[in-house]
């Protein structure tokens, strides 16, 4: 064998040995102090007091080393072995006390309470997350619902969105000839007629969602009355710190905020903008991002290569100019006062992790304060109450 193949058999076989490699992984509270250590190869975020970790386990029908996922409490504890399939952990995680997982070799996803127990009546090729104590479950092109129970308390015979809010979802029957929408409650009881074109996304956001009428985009109650229909353009989006987003142009650019009144507040200028949060919105005109307030007046300006984050969740900016990352706090100012490679969102926890100059990792306080200084090779962000660190 040439010297140039044995070279890259052996780079190879040094990536594959030291993915295979297992970490010691700290977990974290609030106050900064070490809970305890975990060895693994990779451990997820805590969700309803429990944490996903993958690891290698022997398979004693081939005999060789495969992946798997198993779970353990905020003490550290293995609660369930590593013994199911890891491909697919982005459906995994316990909410509400249960977790879809699925078994090598299986082709269907099964719920399963704390104790690793199937409580779910059947097993599903495709499932979604649970909110408002419900998810959504698919067989072949159709959806429908279950509960924390496993009990499927809508079948599966629609389209449509995949989440409840304000205890409704929006969907149109799969077999439908005129492909209406309506609102299910969570008995799969029909609580809104099925008599309106769906209008992107229909979920209801402060009692109000969004529909389409005669080709106007309208917002109804949750007794399905409409209560508000623009005038200024045919379409809208929900109304979020009092302004409504809409487009003017027929390639859906000319972004403006419209009030109740069917005022322009901020006129229609805009490439694209985002939905107000926290009294803030990304906008874009050719090509350049900045940040505005519900005036209009600009936080950040508009010279930016492009503009990640937001004021809610994410917690900071990350805006990019001649391929730098700067990072802004949510008045516009510098998040902190020393140098930073990289600020990280704070995913509604009380930290922010960031990377230094060397490449370390640590935590920021929202105000852009250390909390911990760099020292890890990598640090998550805190869900729970903890985060994990090595």
């Amino acid at each position: 064998m040439k010297l140039k193949g044995i070279i890259c058999l052996f780079f190879m076989f040094f990536a594959l040995y030291a993915s295979a490699q297992k970490k010691t992984f700290f977990c974290l509270s609030e106050n900064g102090d070490t809970l305890f250590n975990f060895e693994t190869h990779y451990v997820w975020p805590f969700s309803d007091g429990m944490a996903m970790f993958k690891s290698t386990v022997k398979d004693e029908v081939n005999n060789r080393m495969v992946w798997r996922a198993g779970f353990i409490d905020t003490y550290g504890n293995v609660v369930l072995e590593p013994v199911y399939d890891s491909k697919y952990a982005v459906y995994y995680g316990f909410k509400y006390g249960v977790s879809w997982v699925r078994k090598p070799g299986e082709e269907s996803f099964v719920l399963i309470n704390k104790k690793g127990e199937i409580i779910s009546a059947k097993s599903y090729e495709k499932v979604g997350s649970f909110n408002d104590s419900v998810c959504a479950v698919y067989e072949g092109l159709y959806m429908g619902f279950v509960d924390v129970t496993g009990k499927e308390v809508i079948p599966c015979k629609y389209v449509g969105d995949s989440w409840f809010y304000d205890g409704l979802v929006c969907v149109c029957e799969g077999d439908s000839e005129t492909e209406k929408y309506g609102f299910l409650n969570k008995k799969g009881e029909v609580v809104i007629p099925f008599e309106f074109n769906q209008a992107g996304y229909s979920g209801f956001e402060n009692g109000e969602a969004r529909v389409q009428i005669k080709g106007r985009t309208s917002l109804i109650n949750t007794s399905g009355e409409v209560v508000f229909t623009p005038e200024l353009t045919s379409n809208m989006e929900n109304f979020s710190d009092g302004l409504a987003l809409a487009y003017t142009e027929p390639d859906r650019s000319g972004f403006g905020f419209f009030n109740r009144n069917n005022e322009w507040i901020i006129q229609p200028v805009y490439d694209h903008a985002s939905s107000f949060r926290n009294g803030r919105s990304v906008v874009e005109k050719d090509g350049k991002y900045g940040v505005i307030d519900t005036t209009g007046k600009f936080i950040l300006p508009l010279k930016f290569e492009n503009i990640y984050g937001d004021c809610s969740n994410h917690g900071l900016y990350n805006a990019v100019a001649e391929n730098i990352s700067y990072f802004y706090n949510c008045d516009g100012g510098y998040f902190t006062n020393f140098d930073v490679k990289y600020v990280y969102g704070c995913e509604s926890g009380k930290y922010h992790p960031y990377k230094d100059m060397n490449d370390k990792m640590g935590y920021l306080n929202h105000d852009g304060s250390i909390f911990i200084e760099a020292k890890y090779a990598n640090a998550e962000a805190f869900r729970e109450g903890k985060a994990w660190v090595y």
